[in-house]
C-alpha cells in the first residue's frame, strides 16, 4: 500500500502508533502546511516529541524516511479550491471520498472476496442501523444474481442464524467500525461452527478484522473535515458496487439478474 495518501495510511496503520506518534499525526492533520515545510527537528519540537519518534512514526506509516514522507505529503496537498455552493461541495466530497476508497481496495482481495461468494452454498449479510440498509441492498443484488442469500438486521435473528451455519456458508458483516458488539458476537458464533466470514469495514485491527477470512476496506468520510457531511455508507456502497461489477462479469450471474429484472418489470407493467 505504498500508494496510499497520508489520511489513508493513518486509517490503515494508525492502530500501531504510540501515544507520542498519535500526537504527531494529529498535528499534521491540523497543520498540513507547517508539516510540509518544517524540518524534522522543527516538527519534533512542534509536537513535543523527538527526531527518533518522528522517524518511527514515518516508518510505521510505510514511508522509508522523513524525506519521503514530506515529499509525498506535499504532492498530495496541492491547494484545493473549496466550492461555495452546497451541491458543488457535496460533489467535491464524493470525488474525494471515492478517490480515497479506491486506494484502499487491493484487487487481489477483491478477487478473493468475489470467489468466496461464488463458492458459498448460502450467504447471510449482517448489518445494523445504516449498515443494515447497506446489507439489505447488497442482499437484493445477490438474490437477483441467483445466489441463496439473505440479510439479517435484527440482533436476535443474527445470533439464532449464526449457530445454524455450515463450513460451506458465508457470512458477510457490514460494519464501519468493525466493533459493533452484536455483529461481532454473531460472527464469532458463525466462525465457531466453521462458516467463512467476509467483512466490509473502514477500520483495521478490530475485533471483526481478527475474525474475518476476507476483508475489504472502505474510505472514511471524516477525511472531508465537514461534520455536516453524514453519508457514512457511501464508501461501503463503493465496495458493493465493485463486488457487484466483478460478479456480473460471470455470464450466469448476469443472465440471472437480467431474467429477474424482466420478470419484475413485466409484473409491474
Amino acid at each position: 500500500m505504498d500508494h496510499l495518501s497520508f489520511q489513508n495510511r493513518i486509517q490503515v496503520y494508525g492502530h500501531h502508533l504510540s501515544k507520542s506518534e498519535r500526537k504527531i499525526a494529529a498535528y499534521i492533520v491540523e497543520h498540513p502546511e507547517q508539516a510540509r515545510l518544517a524540518s524534522s527537528r522543527e516538527l519534533a519540537m512542534s509536537t513535543g516529541t523527538s527526531n527518533s519518534t518522528l522517524t518511527r512514526f514515518c516508518q510505521k506509516l510505510g514511508y522509508r524516511n522523513f524525506i519521503e514522507f514530506q515529499t509525498l505529503l506535499s504532492a498530495e496537498s496541492a491547494p484545493r479550491k473549496v466550492p461555495g455552493q452546497v451541491l458543488q461541495k457535496i460533489a467535491d466530497y464524493y470525488n474525494r471520498v471515492l478517490s480515497s476508497a479506491s486506494e484502499l481496495v487491493n484487487p487481489e482481495d477483491l478477487d478473493t472476496f468475489v470467489s468466496r461468494i461464488h463458492q458459498a452454498n448460502k450467504i447471510v449479510i449482517f448489518g445494523l442501523g445504516s449498515s443494515g440498509l447497506t446489507a439489505s441492498e447488497f442482499n437484493m443484488r445477490l438474490v437477483q444474481m441467483g445466489f441463496t442469500s439473505s440479510a439479517m438486521t435484527d440482533t436476535f435473528l443474527m445470533r439464532v442464524q449464526s449457530s445454524l451455519f455450515s463450513p460451506k456458508d458465508l457470512v458477510i458483516a457490514v460494519s464501519n467500525s468493525g466493533e459493533t458488539p452484536e455483529v461481532v458476537s454473531a460472527c464469532r458464533i458463525a466462525k465457531s461452527v466453521g462458516a467463512q466470514i467476509g467483512l466490509l469495514t473502514q477500520r483495521n485491527q478490530t475485533e471483526l478484522t481478527q475474525i474475518a477470512d476476507s476483508v475489504l476496506y472502505a474510505g472514511d468520510i471524516h477525511q472531508t473535515g465537514d461534520r455536516l457531511f453524514i453519508n457514512s455508507q457511501m464508501p461501503l456502497m463503493f465496495l458493493i458496487d465493485a463486488v457487484s461489477y466483478r460478479l456480473l462479469e460471470n455470464d450466469t450471474c448476469r443472465e440471472n439478474r437480467d431474467h429477474a429484472l424482466q420478470i419484475l418489470f413485466h409484473r409491474e407493467s
